[in-house]
């Protein structure tokens, strides 16, 4: 029975074989004598890549701080100047303001409003609008109101003052049910 191996059978093994070493050992010596013989030219393409992606993040980040100065600098003279009566100047080439961007004409925050808030919920500008809509349950209906007003007058986060409104219309009873 051992004798009746074929020559298909032969061939077939050969042919098992000869991938077996061209997987395992041809390839591997050909990438390496490939990559030996063009590092330098994958460094040299792999610097250039990253340099300008450093300089595409580098001319986006100028662009943004640039924008973010002009528009701080705008809104500092618009509290400078809105006790005496003068208009704001405005900004040099602003550039074209996003859509999620609050509208420029606000009513000043009221310092009344600052101070129920600052009593209601520590340290309120530095809170998420997630982390303040949590805390406005607690809240009776004249620190709801200031926060509407004073959220309106500053950061116009939705989220807030669509609970507070919520809060508001619900009144007293349901605050106490939930």
């Amino acid at each position: 029975m051992s004798d009746e191996t074929g020559p298909d059978d032969a061939a077939a093994r050969n042919g098992v074989l000869r991938r077996t070493l061209d997987l395992c050992l041809f390839a591997p010596v050909g990438v390496t004598m490939h990559i030996i013989e063009d590092l330098p030219g994958l460094i040299d393409k792999g610097r250039g890549r990253v340099e300008q992606e450093i300089s595409n993040a580098r001319v986006a980040g100028e662009y943004v701080v640039g924008r973010v100065q002009r528009r701080v600098a705008a809104q500092f003279d618009s509290l400078l100047h809105s006790g005496d009566g003068a208009a704001p100047e405005a900004p040099e080439n602003p550039g074209p303001t996003p859509a999620a961007a609050p509208p420029p004409a606000r009513p000043a925050p009221d310092a009344a409003d600052a101070a129920t808030l600052g009593a209601a919920l520590a340290d309120y500008d530095t809170l998420s609008a997630s982390q303040v809509v949590r805390r406005l349950e607690g809240l009776g209906p004249e620190e709801l109101r200031a926060v509407q007003r004073y959220e309106s007058a500053t950061r116009h986060r939705r989220t807030i003052l669509n609970r507070a409104s919520q809060l508001l219309e619900e009144g007293p009873a349901a605050a106490s049910s939930g």
